[in-house]
């Protein structure tokens, strides 16, 4: 019999303690994967949404916190149009705006005559009129969980709209927002004149000026700063904030999995006393002692992960079905994501396993033999 057999033998002696402490580990696998995936799905689900918009850049108030901490002059968007180099920008103010459901809705306030309005795939109706107010375009996934359709009117903010628009953007993000003009949205919000973002696309073709330079040149505005999607993201409070509550989380919970992998195995070494007694009597060694049960340990970290994967998957399947919430993120797992919580889950485990294996050696086998 050779070490992953006796490992096996000595698992099934013990059915309902191996099941528990394998589901413990299934549990916390499963958990820290679906935590940490959907912090990043998240933030992946936004970058989406604002590359489907097409911007080369975004303009914010410098030294804002996050993408909805800040607000610039609406006047900048003009401003930044007059830069060579710059084919369109147009100012955008967003927010979550309550609605008379008692719940928030991501809105974008958009000026009349902004490139944007052009942009929206509309399913169904139109978009505004230049100088039409009072009225807003829900993107579809919006639609059907605030119960909406064309011709309903809508409160945001106090403020009532008329639904003559639904938009069927391709993005999960995009698809559960509301956008209404500009105007509407700055006196709801008591934000006149303001914007929280302007979005700015580079006349690549014209050879006259490159991504960098225009760059430059509005930096030079005075009190903005301007970034890629890439980085707006990357630098925004939120996300770092929800990413850090993820990890945190998960290595707690796969920390956990390791202590029931210590407890269960101090527990099996201290029934196994006098068989361990034996093996070291005939003549195993210490580390081949040690294997043994570090295998024991590994063995079911294996297992556990293997459930822990599975249960992922289903979570990854599930969470589109959730009201409201899963409407509006996606969920998506990765194989690095899931190798990296594997690798963390195998080495706590390991680690688990070496306090009851160094206290088996430990025994004097004339002692351990004695012990009932």
């Amino acid at each position: 019999m050779n070490l992953v057999s006796l490992a096996l033998h000595n698992l099934k002696r013990r059915p309902v303690r191996t099941s528990l402490s394998t589901l413990g580990i299934g549990l916390a696998v499963g958990s820290a994967l679906a935590l940490i995936s959907l912090s990043h799905s998240i933030r992946d689900s936004t970058r989406d949404g604002m590359d489907e918009i097409g911007d080369d850049l975004e303009v914010m108030q410098k030294g804002a916190s996050d993408i909805f901490g800040g607000f610039i002059p609406e006047q900048t968007a003009e401003r930044i149009r007059a830069i060579p180099g710059v084919m369109r920008a147009s100012g955008e103010l967003f927010m979550f705006a309550p609605n008379d459901l008692g719940n928030s809705v991501l809105t974008l306030g958009w000026p009349d005559a902004s490139y944007l309005w052009q942009k929206v795939p509309l399913q169904a109706g139109r978009v505004p009129n230049s100088g039409e107010r009072g009225v807003a375009v829900l993107g579809d996934t919006a639609a059907i969980s605030l119960g909406k359709k064309l011709g309903d009117e809508l409160e945001l903010i106090g403020k009532t709209f008329r639904v003559i628009g639904i938009a069927n953007y391709a993005t999960v993000v995009n698809r559960g927002m509301v956008m209404v003009p500009l105007v509407d949205l700055q006196g709801a919000s008591s934000r006149p004149r303001q914007v929280t973002v302007v979005h700015v696309i580079v006349d690549h073709a014209s050879g006259r000026a490159g991504i960098g330079s225009v760059r430059t040149a509005i930096e030079a505005l005075g009190r903005v700063s301007v970034s890629t999607t890439d980085e707006v993201l990357d630098n925004d409070r939120n996300f770092a904030i929800l990413e850090a509550v993820s990890l945190a989380v998960s290595i707690i919970a796969v920390a956990i999995s390791a202590l029931s992998v210590l407890n269960a195995l101090i527990m099996a070494t201290q029934e196994r006393t006098r068989e361990i007694g034996i093996f070291a009597a005939i003549g195993w060694s210490n580390s081949r002692i040690m294997m043994s049960i570090v295998i024991e340990g590994v063995l079911m970290c294996v297992i556990g992960c293997v459930l822990g994967v599975l249960l992922s998957f289903i979570a990854a399947y599930v969470f589109p079905h959730i009201p409201a919430i899963g409407k509006l993120i996606s969920f998506r797992a990765n194989v690095g994501l899931i190798v990296q919580v594997l690798a963390a889950a195998l080495a706590l485990c390991i680690l688990g396993s070496l306090m009851p294996a160094w206290r088996a050696v430990r025994m004097i086998p004339a002692e351990a033999l004695q012990r009932m």
